[in-house]
């Protein structure tokens, strides 16, 4: 199993509305209510020594409604260090505001930070660029305008992606923690889940912007995130289909999904499709998330696997006939993959488990 070092982390920069509390929409001091439990993660952080700061766009300074003070004051209330806040609106094009990495870079030279070193939490796309550009570590969470970043403005951000995706900022907190203790992570094979449905939406659109043997075109795929949670239960509510993923320090790099047939004289054949992040590749996880369905199978009733491949996709061909499926025939010029028309192979592979006598016509 491959496993991984983890870097040191000297701080955290934490978004504000959305992040640890509010809503999507600004929330001038006073007014903010912080989620659950954030005030005793923002604590176990600092337990830890890691130095906490605020970053966030309050463009209502500029309007009067309130002072770059008081925003720092009442940051440092909830226990973060110094806060930076940009005060101008949008329309100013200042160089401070996010997605600007202006702040975290500006933090570095007063505070000696190794951004490499630091991690961002936030809820926007604009934190994830910041993040990015000033070369630190990001974190999504799905409070705030989460679920919008991941949605309507993921075009704004295609290039990048996150992390980690956490579905709060305690979950963001325990993934930082869980990373500081545990030094080395392996890789974890499982089965997939609905709460799993964000992650693996990314992991398929990384998979089509790294990869020319997926189906779709960088940007083309149209699922959402509640489409992908219900195809998830879907599956999940069927007893000869589901995901497997792989998984490594909360990212999904890996996924096997098997569908079933539905229609009895079917039942017992599923096909497969399997995608690796092109990091992974060459590790052994596509043959470790073969293995772990294939202890699953027989549960599943099933006794046919088949998939196709595309005949330029040589590693891939290579591992099915290694795990043993066969070659049962082509479907010439099945795709155009950057204007070139390719074959895809057809394979199969057969179980004889099930003390079926079989029909000859």
């Amino acid at each position: 199993m491959t496993t991984y070092d983890n870097p040191p982390i000297q701080a955290i920069f934490i978004d504000r509305d959305g992040t640890i509390g509010g809503t999507d929409e600004i929330r001038y001091p006073g007014e903010l209510e912080l989620y659950h439990g954030v005030e005793e993660s923002i604590r176990k952080l600092s337990g830890q020594g890691i130095r906490l700061f605020g970053f966030t766009n309050q463009p209502g300074i500029t309007k009067g409604k309130s002072t770059i003070k008081a925003f720092q004051q009442e940051m440092r209330l909830f226990g973060i260090e110094h806060t930076y806040v940009c005060p101008h609106p949008a329309e100013a094009q200042c160089e401070c505001r996010k997605p600007q990495p202006t702040m975290l870079k500006q933090a570095a030279l007063e505070h000696d930070l190794n951004l490499e070193q630091c991690i961002v939490i936030g809820d926007r796309w604009s934190d994830m660029t910041a993040a990015r550009a000033a070369g630190c570590l990001c974190i999504l969470v799905l409070t705030g305008a989460g679920i919008e970043s991941l949605e309507q403005n993921r075009t704004r951000w295609e290039a990048l992606e996150a992390d980690f995706l956490a579905t709060d900022f305690n979950a963001a907190v325990q993934w930082i923690l869980q990373m500081r203790e545990k030094p080395i992570g392996d890789v974890i094979i499982r089965q997939a889940c609905a709460e799993d449905a964000a992650r693996l939406l990314e992991l398929h659109r990384a998979l089509d912007r790294e990869s020319t043997y997926m189906l779709y075109n960088p940007g083309e795929r149209k699922t959402t995130l509640g489409g992908q949670a219900r195809f998830i239960d879907q599956l999940d509510a069927t007893s000869n289909s589901s995901i497997w993923i792989a998984e490594h320090q909360g990212k999904i790099i890996g996924h096997l999904t098997v569908i079933g047939g539905t229609a009895e004289r079917i039942r017992h054949r599923a096909s497969i499709v399997i995608g690796i992040r092109q990091a992974h590749t060459g590790q052994g996880i596509g043959k470790n998330l073969i293995s772990a369905m294939e202890e699953w199978r027989p549960t599943a009733g099933i006794t046919r696997l088949e998939l196709t491949v595309m005949s330029h996709n040589f590693n891939a061909i290579a591992l099915y006939h290694k795990v043993g499926f066969k070659q049962e025939g082509i479907k010439p010029k099945s795709l155009l993959v950057n204007g070139t028309y390719v074959d895809e192979i057809i394979m199969g592979k057969l179980y004889e488990d099930m003390n079926k006598s079989s029909l000859t016509l």
